[in-house]
């Protein structure tokens, strides 16, 4: 409890006898003696004056009783918290504030070290949590100290007063809230801050082409968008908010401790306007006073060429509404793609396995195959050997945001070889295997040519030209039989094996 500045005069009366008069003038008696209070000035009974004894702040802070010893009575003031902070009993709580910012800045204890100084810094702390308080500072007016007794100095729970007073005393009204905080933050009144709305997840499958060559999907969506009837603020229209009660408006309330270590102050969002320092009088009757409405929209979406599996598309403003009229979040599209067994993706190329049979690995030809574009011919080569690659280029996906450049479908080969053969189709094979040896064979076995006479030169030479030409189509047919008997002896060797 705070006491008076000013020092209050005790006086007693020089004699035992009293006058009615005198009586109703100033005291009642009490037995034999009789007592005055003065809260300023030499005391004066009449044309008497009187001795005039001065009790300390801490005496007024500490005993406010009266007591009756040795057959005189003492009377100890109350606090004037006016007194306290100097300020007359009509200042305004400008003043009020100013005074106690000045005695604040005096009187702390971790700047002024004199003793005595950290009882004066309480008793002007507790004078300006009454005065500062508009409900406190008219009970202390009306019953003086009394009146504010249940309501000062407990040793915990929440309080209306500015905790952030002393603060600005220190450093000034500037210097009262540090950036880059929130609400929540020192020194800010309520909260200002504007939050944004929840973001929103959307999971689509697309087709195998669509992913490739891009396409455009509508789908339903149910999110918060912001009431149209009260704008958000989730009142009524035409109502007016009403001040919080808990938090007096500022959107905050410090809770203090008696702790071992001294007393504890806590700050944080009042729990009953959560920070916002008022009230909704009378709610919307549309959202309720939530300020926000669940509804279904047609969300169109735009998939750009060549998106992959867990690609995932960012709409903007399409989240839900934030609270009190705030912006609304986004929504992201979650992107999954198809799989179809004859097309394999990888990066940017294609990938597919084609069969064909022996004859069309060793003769070649042309097949139809599937691509993203529909069915192709693809060629293949005379000699193709299974596992061999075929290209077909710019067949692939193209690049994502860069659709001018496009990857490849490549196409595995795979010689298909029959387990079993009929009986005509293996003299074939082995007539194709023995015609691959027979050359090779009728070379060693050649008979030596003998040498032409003169008288039939010239039949010789003809004979010769044939012979070469003859000899050239051997050649060539030798090595068509040559290719063909190792193609024959390898299947030929297979079925062997496996019959």
């Amino acid at each position: 409890m705070a006491a008076a500045a000013a020092a209050t005069s005790l006086c007693f009366t020089s004699s035992l006898s009293l006058t009615p008069q005198n009586q109703r003038n100033l005291f009642p008696p009490l037995g034999s003696s009789s007592s005055c209070f003065s809260a300023g000035g030499d005391p004066v009974w009449g044309n008497r004056k009187f001795l005039r004894v001065s009790l300390s702040s801490a005496t007024q802070l500490n005993k406010k009783m009266a007591a009756r010893r040795f057959g005189r009575a003492v009377v100890v003031a109350a606090a004037d918290y006016y007194s306290t902070l100097g300020v007359p009993k009509s200042a305004s709580g400008k003043e009020i504030k100013a005074a106690y910012r000045r005695l604040a800045r005096q009187y702390h204890p971790d700047v002024n070290k004199e003793p005595g100084a950290t009882e004066k810094f309480k008793e002007i702390s507790a004078a300006y949590e009454v005065l500062s308080d508009d409900k406190k500072r008219a009970l202390y007016d009306q019953y003086g100290e009394a009146g504010v007794k249940s309501t000062v100095g407990g040793a915990g729970g929440y309080t209306a007063t500015n905790p952030f007073d002393l603060f600005e005393a220190f450093f000034g009204p500037s210097m009262g809230g540090f950036s880059g905080m929130d609400g929540s933050a020192f020194g800010t009144s309520r909260r200002t801050t504007v939050t944004k709305g929840e973001d929103l997840r959307y999971d689509m499958t697309l087709e195998f082409s669509a992913a490739i060559f891009g396409t455009e999907k509508e789908f339903e969506l149910s999110h918060l968008e912001t009431c149209d009837v009260c704008a958000g603020t989730g009142a009524k229209l035409g109502s007016k908010m009403r001040i919080c009660s808990t938090c007096g408006g500022r959107g905050q309330v410090m809770r203090t401790e008696q702790t071992p270590f001294g007393m504890f102050s806590q700050v944080s969002v009042c729990p009953n306007c959560g920070g916002d320092g008022e009230m909704i009088s009378e709610s919307c009757r549309k959202c309720s006073g939530a300020g926000r409405i669940r509804v279904r929209k047609d969300i169109k979406v735009k998939i750009p060429p060549g998106v992959s599996k867990g690609s995932i598309l960012r709409v903007a403003g399409e989240g839900d509404a934030g609270l009190k009229g705030g912006p609304p979040g986004d929504l992201y599209v979650y992107l999954d793609i198809e799989e179809i067994p004859e097309i394999q993706r990888d990066g940017i190329n294609l990938s597919s396995i084609i069969s064909i049979s022996y004859l069309d690995a060793i003769l070649g030809t042309v097949v139809k195959v599937k691509t993203v574009e529909g069915m192709t011919d693809l060629q293949i080569p005379p000699g193709t050997q299974p596992g061999d690659v075929l290209v077909l280029a710019r067949k692939g996906v193209p690049k994502l945001n860069r659709p001018s450049i496009r990857g490849d479908h490549l196409f595995t080969v795979k010689v298909s070889i029959p387990k079993r053969v009929s009986s005509k189709e293996r003299e074939l094979l082995e007539e194709l295997a023995s015609l691959g040896s027979a050359p090779a064979n009728r070379s060693k076995t050649r008979p030596k040519v003998e040498q032409p006479d003169e008288s039939t030169e010239s039949e010789q030479s003809s004979i010769t030209e044939k012979k070469d030409e003859s000899e050239d189509q051997d050649d060539l047919w030798k090595k068509l039989k040559d290719f063909a008997g190792s193609m024959a002896n390898g299947a030929l060797k297979w079925f062997k094996d496996n019959l």
